[in-house]
């Protein structure tokens, strides 16, 4: 069976690559990954020192199509529609693209000058063929095409439109949460496409169009990690951080959406120090790419009490105090450590909620909601992924800065309610389906299926 992988992001490559999920089927069939040229801006990790098992080639990426596919979608999102959701995106993507673009899509996304533009871009695009796409194409005759995304970019509509012309099967894997409600920009679909769970297949069916039978809920292939042991013991990480075994240690976890969460760890720190939580100590993990949020270097700069920094991301810290805010893409088995010798988690809207509760760890989502200079948090807080989560009894919800103490009470007491934890675990399989094989055994299995059925 020969497969070719598209690859055009950092973060794919983190999730995908580093996560060793495509191993098995690299072992068992002839595999070729496709990544853009070198400098596309997407892709800053050296292609060249990835280690793969197999071979790769490099496929330019047809500015002007993509240009075109991009605008397309950009307008269709901009079209009326009742769904509170499109409501919300329509908010946020105007933001992105500025006033002037907003105003101008705006316009072309009116009934009846909509169908022509559409009519328009599609006419565009067939006089305009990606010639070195459909060469690699016709020169690799592969038996399937695969493209882990976060359902927008350089490759995805050229490749659902081209291999849907050359009659071969597509597949695409979702990266992340939001991916089928907030992030897709497919014009088209694909033939496969692999969600987390029940929550995204729904949201697969409702947002990005797909038919249920061509998608098929097989679990993140960033938390496979998690499923073995950790590498050490909570004994080793009380050392390394400098914490009392007998303490209850508080996880938070920072977000990408720009809240305050220094201030948020002097609250926390606060009512340590007044006996409010306890004998606890907080470990702080930024997001790999959330600066520590608004003005993240005070954190490192402060002298803290009961406050730690957890140690693997203490170098992304200080790469923030000197001016440094590119992406760092940190090692999940650092994570599945952290997660696994904590008692309960706190964190802003950030994917981790999911993976603390994965850990059967309580975890409690933050919304600082009076902190409006926070404007993407604003803007991101009503889509559609969290709303279940808000939902849900298993997952505990602190509006503003009032109820964050109440809140970590809450959580610390839930971490010896046997109950409750079992529940936080059978809840988790909304999100992110569970499975007793690996990711990379049952993918392999999979593909096979598609091709030899």
């Amino acid at each position: 069976m020969k497969i070719l992988i598209f690859i055009e992001h950092d973060v794919i490559i983190r999730h995908f690559i580093h996560s060793n999920v495509f191993s098995d089927i690299s072992k068992k069939h002839e595999v070729t990954y496709i990544f853009p040229e070198p400098g596309y801006k997407r892709v800053t990790i050296d292609v060249s020192k990835l280690n793969l098992s197999c071979p790769y080639k490099h496929l330019e990426v047809h500015q002007r199509r993509l240009s075109i596919w991009k605008r397309l979608f950009q307008v269709d999102l901009l079209r009326p529609r009742r769904d509170k959701l499109f409501k919300s995106l329509r908010k946020l993507h105007k933001e992105m693209i500025g006033p002037k673009a907003a105003i101008f899509y705006s316009i072309l996304s009116l009934p009846l000058i909509y169908e022509i533009f559409r009519s328009y871009s599609f006419l565009k695009i067939k006089f305009l063929p990606n010639l070195k796409f459909n060469n690699l194409i016709e020169q690799e005759k592969p038996d399937l095409v695969i493209h882990p995304s976060v359902l927008e970019g350089a490759y995805i509509n050229d490749l659902i439109s081209i291999t849907k012309e050359m009659n071969i099967p597509s597949m695409v894997i979702m990266n992340s949460w939001d991916n089928p409600c907030t992030k897709r920009s497919m014009v088209g679909t694909p033939d496969w496409l692999l969600v987390w769970g029940q929550q995204t297949w729904q949201h697969a069916v409702d947002y990005v169009g797909m038919k249920p039978r061509n998608i098929i809920k097989f679990g993140a292939a960033q938390f496979d990690v998690y499923r073995g042991k950790p590498r050490f013991d909570r004994r080793k990480f009380c050392d390394v951080h400098d914490i009392d075994q007998d303490s209850k240690i508080i996880l938070y976890a920072g977000s990408s959406k720009e809240t305050d969460e220094f201030s948020h760890l002097v609250l926390i720190e606060e009512a340590i120090k007044k006996g409010e939580l306890g004998n606890s100590v907080v470990v702080y993990r930024p997001h790999p790419w959330g600066r520590g949020g608004k003005d993240g270097h005070r954190i490192l700069d402060n002298k803290w009490q009961f406050i730690r920094i957890e140690s693997t991301m203490k170098k992304y810290l200080e790469s923030i105090r000197i001016g440094d805010t590119s992406m760092t893409f940190p090692d999940y088995r650092d994570t599945h450590d952290t997660l696994s010798s904590v008692d309960v988690l706190v964190s802003p809207l950030s994917t981790i909620i999911l993976e603390g509760a994965l850990h059967g760890k309580p975890s409690l989502c933050f919304l600082p909601i009076e902190e409006s200079e926070a404007r993407h948090f604003q803007l991101v807080l009503p889509l559609k992924h969290f709303e279940d989560m808000f939902n849900m009894n298993e997952f505990p919800v602190a509006k503003g800065h009032d109820e964050l103490v109440a809140g970590i009470q809450d959580i610390l007491l839930f971490s010896e309610d046997k109950k409750y934890l079992k529940d936080l675990k059978n809840s988790c399989k909304h999100f992110v389906e569970s499975h007793s094989k690996s990711f990379s055994k049952r993918f392999t299995e999979l593909c096979e299926s598609i091709v030899y059925q």
